[in-house]
């Protein structure tokens, strides 16, 4: 029988061998094959242009993100139960607030015992209960948030209505709807991974109050019947209407702060002030 520190080292090793190693090696091959060939191609069309000016494309961009997905798969693969109970009972007696620098004094220094304490800390017996309820206001917190950012219909309906009422606010919106959608599209244009999504939808501003409903009711699912246009992420169209409205009913309905908030994030360009654009008298 094994003791002491060898069997720390064994057990903390045993969480090495994964069950999607393999398969994991395969998919890992498979997204850096990917990955070169678009790069590759997209080096080739940019010395083509001969536009030496022109910024260098992004190389794969999402070829971290996959390989951190292949990452936690291969882990999931992991043998944990038997490390798991063999940790659990040599910190029974201690409180559960203490178990885990309990358990990283035990794990030997180095990647296998990191890796071997992140499967602890997920675990009931190695959870501490200051952190759970911290991280459970934190999601009450988002939820509440997220469920004040999202409108309904009607609510929609409400503050487009009252933001045709101020002055300048009409051609404030349908200003930041056109430069949203021009600046979408330049962007999908330069960046090679949002050239495969789905074509953005073409601009329609609001024509007025008659047209409110209209408005609303083009903001139409995509191909898929969904209102996401990545996971997450809604279609372009209705997340330019919902951030506008959000931003002015944050502002009260003062459009001059909203056209502020919205240039301090860059998300509106600044216009010229009516004395610049109204010609000298005269002339």
């Amino acid at each position: 029988m094994i003791h002491s520190d060898e069997k720390v080292r064994q057990m903390a090793r045993s969480l090495l061998p994964s069950k999607n190693r393999e398969a994991s090696r395969a998919a890992r091959a498979r997204i850096h094959r990917a990955a070169r060939q678009e790069v590759r191609q997209e080096l080739a069309q940019w010395l083509r242009s001969g536009d030496v000016e022109a910024d260098v494309p992004p190389c794969a961009p999402w070829e971290d993100a996959k390989i951190h997905q292949q990452v936690y798969w291969r882990q999931s693969g992991d043998k944990v139960n038997p490390f798991i109970r063999w940790a659990t009972a040599r910190t029974r007696h201690l409180p559960r607030e203490d178990r885990r620098g309990h358990a990283r004094g035990l794990l030997p220094r180095g990647v296998i015992g990191d890796h071997a304490l992140g499967h602890l800390v997920w675990t009931d017996a190695f959870r501490d209960p200051l952190q759970d309820r911290w991280r459970q206001r934190q999601l009450l917190r988002q939820k509440q948030q997220r469920k004040g950012a999202l409108l309904d219909r009607g609510e929609q309906a409400r503050l487009l209505r009252a933001l045709l009422l101020e002055p300048e606010g009409h051609r404030t919106f349908n200003r930041f709807l056109r430069e949203r959608y021009t600046g979408t599209r330049t962007l999908n244009g330069q960046a090679a991974a949002n050239r495969k999504l789905e074509a953005l939808p073409a601009h329609r501003p609001l024509l007025g109050v008659h047209d409110v409903n209209p408005f609303l009711d083009s903001l139409q699912p995509n191909a898929w019947g969904s209102r996401f246009h990545t996971w997450g992420t809604l279609t372009p169209p209705l997340h330019w209407v919902r951030l506008f409205l959000q931003r002015f009913k944050a502002h009260r309905g003062h459009i001059p702060s909203v056209r502020a908030a919205l240039e301090a994030e860059g998300l509106l360009s600044r216009a010229p002030s009516a004395a610049r654009a109204r010609k000298p008298p005269g002339r």
